[in-house]
């Protein structure tokens, strides 16, 4: 069934075994003459005899049923209300009723309101949609009722006793039936609605009513854990028993919700998930072409907070759209997003859903639609996800796992997810999709028209006071042993940014918990600071320990400088593992990978002591998926935190770069710079992957001298002008964690360089300053470089981490800080991959036919020049209709006729008003010369309209102008409809 459900479509699924009403609608969907006084009294009495079946019948229906059936009931108790409203409305006359049927006029009056009743019941009414505020959903229903009521007095217009009436009954009718029938319609649906939501508390979420049953009404709402998501889902279950299969996959789920955490550095303790995780506020919204579901600002002017996460979930998941389009779950690193899929998969009652969660870097890495369907489609039959009794919910958690690890395009993944979803929804097994993903790459994939996308916000004072009044009362007793102070809300001010979000909330909360450490400091805590000093805490810890295992020399125990030395190169070694996981992304690494890799770029000297094994470190786990066979990988418990690690790396390797580069031009014998070291890091994968990674490595280089960063960025320069000139293995030629030829390894490091050098400047790079007068040339030929070596995911990272503007007459490179483009047509379009290309690689003319089609694009958006196969792009249509019909057969001339006047349909209404008035007077030129052709076209867009009195002016006249141009295109046109 589709959504919106048509009300026709409604009355046969609700009411299969009733003939009669069956029989009506067919023949009503059949054009055939119908009395419509006979026709709604039959329906409205169905409507209210089907819905108090559906409510006590409803236990019997499984997950997906039930929800089918809900949607189709909204249909019924819309038109109803239609109906209902209309048999109150005071006329001179009863609608169907007292006409002459044996007249010719009177048979055609029946045949005009049968017609009227026709489009009525084949009519889609909007469906609620959680993502929608209250009052949304109303709005777009009255508006579907002020079309029906705008509709029913032209039908009375063409009827014979319209003539009978005087004038005052003329506008007395057309104002009954106007906005006044409309109002009187809305409010006769609330109550049905309402009625409807009372039976069936899901549909009160997607209405965003919050309306239970009496026996719920005082459930408490409650901040943790997500506990009502589970409760107001069991109070409606089916009561289904689960398989075996089924019930343990969701004991699975909730042993891991209540499971114990490990302590953490310095004793302190975090709750289970279960009883610690603070219902996040959030925004939610539809994801246009227009839309930028990856910029924060987008975000705020699109959509209000909302604090009822738990009642959107239960909308989302029990709601016709959750089996044809995935929920995206957006948010910045460290915000949550992995823990809520946790918590969803735990708190969906086994009788009814099927949860299986499953991380994306455990998927292929390059595996196309098909091959990623099927591997989802085995992923669910393993779960026992192929029952239709419960629903299967894949929970898919990282999206940027799968995106940047992969050498394809994932532009597209999410509208593969669609259309697995599609293909589930039309056989016997639908299936929900909800999926995690950084704001970051949110900007690289298209979301499938309609989408839903949820954005985690930062903690409010509130949410942030109960999280610290869980820490204080499950670490009490450690504090009262340790004399250390509980943590509140006072200490955490200075670094509130970071403190309203969860990871860093926590990482906070640990390094105070030792000798209460964020007391002591006198400056907020910048992020990069704030893992800094957790790691280097963790290591610490770790290294003490246990010192026969470490190898920690007694000196590390009073010796300041040597402890010291001790955490640094802890912080080495788990650098370099996070190294080896950048540089095979996508790949499970097994600890004798990461040992391999790290003999191969540093070699201790004998006499050192053995450095600490990043494997003990708390931030590391062995459970992620290794080889296929082999032993189990590593990973760090989160990603950002190896992302931090790589950017320290690198921000290391720099500044020692820097400072040889003062060494050499002070020494008597100067050497060309040694970057071997820097060139096996940085040329295998672009660290612009990530986007977390230049991020880090900006904040990191800001804390270089002044003095330091000048030579670092006339190094940077220099290795950059000297790319591709020799090899720089000498040193590091074992290490190879991809096997990509030399100019695939040239362009990532040249990438890597450019990366580095607009990170240390701070803001934008001067190319004349770099590469001297033939700056344009320079550039564009190390940019093509990056675009023919690099895989494609990967030189969409790069468009969106620099970008090339001219400036003065010149060409300057900037980091993305993630605006628009100038004249951008949209990420979420056609055209927005192709401005991104053009940005970077400071191609001009392409940006110069960008601008060209700007006024096209703004208005229809930058899918305008997308062309389906074997027609004609909007672009393409428009321009031949207003420059090209002369060269221009008569087929090809009605069918892009056909395409402006689709366009028109997604535009707003003085927009669309507009348009479609520069098309009729198009039209009108062409009407002799297309004829009969244009006669499909014209059935369905050449009519007249009406405008309001309060209309504005410059609107009425728009209005006149269109009327002018249909009556002149239908007299041309009369006799051939």
């Amino acid at each position: 069934m589709r959504e919106p459900v048509r009300y026709c479509d409604a009355i046969r699924l609700l009411g299969a075994d009733d003939a009669r009403v069956v029989g009506l609608v067919d023949r009503l969907t059949g054009d055939e003459g119908t009395d419509l006084l006979d026709a709604r009294t039959h329906l409205v009495g169905f409507a209210h005899r089907v819905l108090n079946r559906l409510d006590r019948e409803a236990h019997l229906l499984s997950r997906v049923e039930r929800t089918r059936r809900i949607a189709a009931a909204h249909s019924v108790i819309v038109v109803t209300a239609f109906f209902e409203a209309l048999d109150d409305t005071e006329l001179p006359f009863r609608l169907g009723g007292g006409l002459d049927e044996t007249a010719a006029s009177g048979v055609a009056d029946h045949k005009r309101l049968g017609g009227f009743v026709a489009l009525l019941v084949v009519s889609a009414p909007p469906l609620p949609r959680p993502q929608r505020a209250t009052a949304d959903g109303r709005a777009r229903v009255r508006r579907f009722y002020l079309r029906r009521c705008k509709q029913l007095p032209s039908v009375l217009r063409d009827m014979p006793l319209w003539e009978e009436l005087d004038e005052a009954h003329r506008d007395a009718i057309a104002d009954r039936l106007g906005s006044a029938l409309a109002d009187r319609c809305v409010r006769r649906y609330e109550e049905l609605r309402d009625k409807l939501a009372a039976s069936f508390p899901e549909f009160g979420a997607w209405a965003s009513l919050h309306t239970a049953r009496p026996r719920h009404a005082t459930l408490p709402e409650t901040p943790i854990g997500l506990t009502r998501l589970q409760h107001r889902l069991q109070s409606i279950s089916t009561g289904r028993v689960p398989s075996a299969v089924r019930g343990a996959l969701a004991r699975s789920h909730q042993e891991r919700l209540n499971a114990p955490v490990p302590s953490q550095a310095g004793g302190t303790h975090v709750p289970p998930l279960a009883v610690s995780y603070v219902n996040p506020c959030f925004r939610a919204a539809e994801v246009t072409p227009a839309a930028l579901p990856h910029d924060e600002s987008w975000w705020h002017g699109h959509s209000a907070p909302r604090d009822d996460l738990a009642e959107f979930l239960i909308g989302h998941v029990t709601s016709p759209r959750a089996l044809t389009h995935p929920l995206v779950v957006l948010g910045p690193a460290g915000s949550g997003k992995s823990t809520l899929t946790a918590l969803l998969a735990a708190r969906l009652p086994e009788s009814d859903f099927t949860a299986v969660r499953v991380s994306c870097r455990d998927l292929p890495e390059d595996a196309g639609p098909h091959a990623l369907a099927d591997r989802l489609d085995h992923a669910l039959a393993a779960a026992g996800g192929g029952n239709c009794d419960a629903l299967p919910v894949l929970v898919l958690d990282g999206l940027e796992e799968l995106t940047t690890c992969s050498s394809a395009s994932r532009s597209g993944l999410l509208e593969g997810m669609a259309r697995f979803q599609r293909e589930r929804a039309a056989g016997p097994d639908p299936v929900a999709v909800v999926l995690t993903c950084r704001d970051s790459t949110a900007a690289r994939v298209r979301f499938p028209a309609d989408s839903v996308a949820v954005r985690l916000e930062d903690f409010t004072d509130a949410q942030l006071a109960t999280w610290l009044d869980l820490w204080n009362r499950v670490n009490a007793s450690h504090f009262h042993h340790n004399g250390v102070l509980p943590l509140d809300r006072g200490v955490l001010d200075p670094h509130l940014p970071l403190a309203r979000r969860p990871l860093p909330l926590l990482l906070l909360a640990v390094y105070d918990g030792v000798g209460n450490a964020l007391r002591r400091l006198s400056a907020p805590l910048r992020e990069t600071a704030l893992y800094e000093r957790w790691l280097r805490m963790l290591a610490d810890i770790a290294d003490r320990a246990d010192p026969a295992a470490t190898g920690r020399p007694v000196a590390a125990v009073s010796d300041p400088a040597v402890r010291s030395g001790r955490i640094e190169l802890a912080l080495l070694t788990a650098s370099l593992m996070a190294v080896s996981l950048f540089n095979r992304p996508g790949r499970g690494v097994g600890e004798e990978t990461v040992a391999a890799d790290r003999a191969e770029l540093v070699r201790w000297p004998s006499n050192y002591a053995r450095p600490l094994d990043p494997l003990r470190l708390g931030c590391v786990t062995r459970d992620a998926g290794g080889p296929p066979g082999g032993p189990p990988g590593v990973a760090f418990t989160d990603p950002v935190l190896g992302d931090y690690l790589v950017a320290r790396l690198v921000a290391e390797e720099l500044a020692e770069l820097a400072e040889a580069r003062v060494r050499e031009l002070r020494s008597v014998r100067p050497a060309p710079l040694d970057d071997s070291f820097l060139y096996a890091l940085l040329s295998f994968t672009p660290l612009s992957v990530s986007g977390e990674v230049p991020r880090f490595l900006s904040e990191r280089l800001r804390l270089l001298a002044p003095g330091v960063r000048d030579e670092l960025r006339l190094a940077l320069a220099e290795l950059l002008r000297d790319a591709g000139r020799h090899r720089r293995e000498a040193h590091y030629g074992g290490y190879r964690p991809a096997e990509p030829g030399d100019a695939a390894r040239d362009a990532v490091y040249t990438a890597n360089l450019m990366l580095a050098l607009v990170a240390v400047h701070g803001g934008g790079v001067p190319l004349r300053a770099l590469f001297g007068r033939d700056a344009p040339v320079r550039w564009r030929s190390l940019a093509h470089l990056w675009k023919s070596q690099l895989p494609p995911e990967q030189w969409t990272g790069l468009t969106h981490a620099l970008e090339v503007r001219w400036e003065g007459g010149a060409l300057v490179v900037h980091p993305d800080g993630g605006a628009p483009l100038e004249a951008d047509p949209g990420t979420q379009t056609d055209l927005g991959p192709v401005a991104r290309d053009a940005a970077l690689l400071a191609d001009t003319g392409t940006q110069r036919l960008l601008h060209a089609l700007e006024p096209l694009t703004r208005l229809f958006g930058g899918d305008v020049t997308a062309r389906p196969p074997g027609g004609v792009s909007g672009a393409g249509a428009l321009l031949t209709l207003a420059f090209g019909s002369a060269e221009t057969g008569d087929e090809e001339l009605v069918a892009c006729y056909g395409q402006a006047f689709a366009m028109a349909d997604g535009l707003a209404s003085d927009d669309r008003l507009r348009f479609t008035v520069f098309l009729l007077r198009q039209l009108r030129g062409h009407v002799h010369r297309l004829g009969a052709r244009l006669v499909p076209v014209a059935t369905r867009h050449v009519r007249p309209i009406g405008v309001a009195r309060s209309a504005r002016a410059s609107v009425r006249r728009l209005a006149d102008e269109h009327n002018d141009h249909v009556e002149a295109i239908r007299g041309v046109l009369a006799g051939r409809w």
